[in-house]
């Protein structure tokens, strides 16, 4: 295996690795709406001013490539 194919093997493996932390997040938000896992997400994250301009930074930038 090449360089090139074992540095896209790594970033296969990195993306899964996120889609599946955020396929468990979002399963356990769906089991467990009112648990304290949830409360915690919500509050700091979604919730959160910063959460609101990160957002809003990455919105921003997709349109500056189009």
């Amino acid at each position: 295996m090449d360089e090139k194919d074992q540095a896209a093997a790594y970033l296969k493996l990195q993306d899964d690795v996120k889609q599946l932390i955020v396929d468990t997040v979002l399963e356990e938000m769906r089991l467990h709406m009112y648990g304290p896992l949830v409360s915690q997400i919500r509050q700091h994250t979604i919730l959160s001013p910063e959460f609101k301009d990160q957002v809003k930074n990455v919105i921003k930038d997709q349109m500056n490539k189009y």
